[in-house]
């Protein structure tokens, strides 16, 4: 990794250290049912349709070369975010030695580069690491904030979506420059004020930037003291996700670094604009460098799990207990990874179970299948190439057919798009609105007389290293001759059901406001 962010990161240290259409719509059974179907740039009819298998009866095929998204070496993340509330997810790549780059999804896993017309400005080896969309402005339009300060420092960027789609840089009078050595960010309504906020990981004191706008204004107000996050460590990645079922988001920072070992952090959100850090009762401990992690329901009782990754180790996976508590299960799952940058989760091949892959810098992508009751098998043939110095990844519907496709950041420029193979029956549901991350999910399989949880998902907001998923969940219908319904909570606590669901995509716009705290 001589050459990689990381590397160039570990020798700065060493040296610093040196002396000298919204409302009601029908679903494919006919139903009045909540949410709306999506319109724009037509993802397609939904996914009863069992797509064709390559010869070996791989889970994805590389579909890059047609894609019109270029090799892009030293990209290190991966950002999916709906451009157009609902739509087909678009794509932006951090470059940390070359220009930023935005792709407009053209569908049949096509993309153009919009980067220029839509006003996303970069000098060539200034420009972003990690990155993150959200609608900071609250008008409905997604925003960008991309962090700049590891590799060359550089100020933090801040673009304001306008209503014609173009951005506009509002970094210094939104108050987020951050001129720090930043690494990702990470943006959820932490306060409970229907606003996302943005939590910055940083080599030294990490930033929570509250979001304070009003009256049409961006602006954020710097609250890490006070909330309690001013610790000093070297925070690579951070994942957020209520994991003690108290209704808030918590979040669990990635760090560590070339002879310094330290451990990660959990820290709890009080719900009064604070947080504790509950890291050494939590029961997560045996991992000295993480670079990134993924929150995902892997045993199906209703709880966020923790995949970490471990730069200088094996990789970990944490059961949920409940109340914050965690079980480590690496030894008996099958996953066999370390050496690992980024992550993803979700249910690849239609099963019911959410499946996991790991982004491993010393060798390949590795896919596992998630068999229940903790148990993975990783996927030999699953189709994705076997190169090494992979860094970010993400999973996302990218052609509208309610399966998780997925896209590859490798730092040799090898970053590829690979096309979910696996058929079966879908259901896509993109959140809209302010509050997307950290709403959650539950698919009920029904009877007249009782109902069983068949999946939870929660809106992470982020995947793995330096990289970004939709607002949308993507469940797998297995059952045919099943009814399902599915329960959608926002963070404030309001919930949305949605009845008889089937096979298709549809969205749901999250309320406009939460629970002041």
């Amino acid at each position: 990794m001589s050459v990689s962010l990381v590397a160039a990161l570990i020798l700065a240290a060493i040296a610093a250290a040196a002396p000298g259409q919204t409302g009601r719509a029908h679903n494919q059974a006919g139903t009045v049912r909540e949410g709306r179907i999506n319109k724009a740039r037509k993802p397609g009819r939904g996914s009863e349709k069992k797509l064709p298998e390559s010869p070996k009866g791989a889970w994805f095929e590389d579909v890059t070369d047609k894609s019109g998204i270029p090799p892009l070496k030293y990209s290190e993340g991966v950002n999916f975010c709906c451009l157009e509330g609902g739509g087909l997810p678009d794509l932006f790549i951090p470059v940390v030695k070359g220009k930023d780059r935005l792709f407009r999804n053209r569908g049949n896993f096509r993309f153009e580069d919009i980067t220029e017309a839509a006003g996303i400005k970069g000098k060539s080896g200034k420009d972003g690491i990690g990155a993150v969309f959200a609608d900071f402005a609250g008008n409905g339009l997604e925003d960008l904030y991309i962090v700049k300060g590891a590799y060359p420092y550089g100020d933090n960027v801040m673009y304001l979506r306008k209503p014609d789609g173009a951005f506009r840089d509002v970094s210094r009078e939104a108050g987020v420059v951050n001129r720090k050595n930043g690494i990702s960010a990470v943006a959820a309504d932490f306060f409970g004020s229907g606003r996302p906020d943005i939590f910055v990981c940083n080599w030294g004191v990490n930033t929570l930037f509250r979001n304070v706008s009003a009256g049409g204004d961006l602006k954020f107000r710097d609250d890490t003291l006070k909330a309690g996050l001013g610790g000093d460590g070297r925070s690579w990645a951070a994942v957020v996700a209520d994991f003690n079922g108290d209704g808030r988001p918590d979040i669990f920072v990635c760090r560590g670094g070339y002879g310094k070992p330290e451990s990660p952090r959990l820290y709890m959100n009080n719900g009064d604009g604070t947080f504790t850090d509950r890291t050494a009762e939590s029961g997560i401990s045996g991992i000295d460098w993480s670079l990134g992690a993924v929150a995902a329901d892997f045993n199906n009782d209703g709880l966020p799990d923790l995949f970490v990754t471990s730069y200088d180790g094996r990789d970990r996976l944490y059961i949920n207990l409940g109340g914050g508590r965690f079980r480590d299960v690496t030894k008996t799952s099958g996953i066999d990874t370390g050496h690992s940058v980024g992550a993803a989760a979700a249910d690849i091949d239609g099963d019911g179970l959410t499946d996991l892959v790991v982004a491993q810098f010393a060798g390949p992508v590795k896919v596992f299948k998630n068999l229940g009751g903790g148990k993975f098998r990783e996927i030999k043939n699953s189709g994705i190439g076997a190169w090494s110095r992979n860094e970010g990844v993400a999973l996302a519907d990218v052609n509208g057919d309610g399966a998780p496709d997925l896209y590859v950041s490798n730092y040799d420029g090898h970053n590829r798009l690979y096309r979910n193979l696996t058929g079966g029956r879908r259901l896509a549901i993109a959140i809209t609105g302010a509050r997307g991350a950290g709403t959650e999910a539950r698919l009920y399989r029904t009877s007249e007389d009782k109902k069983s949880l068949a999946a939870f998902q929660e809106l992470p907001g982020v995947s793995g290293f330096c990289s970004q998923v939709p607002d949308e969940f993507l469940f797998a219908l297995p059952e045919k001759n099943a009814r399902y319904n599915v329960e959608i909570t926002f963070p404030g606590g309001e919930k949305k059901i949605l009845y008889d669901v089937r096979p298709g995509r549809m969205e749901v716009k999250s309320p406009a406001k939460g629970k002041k705290q």
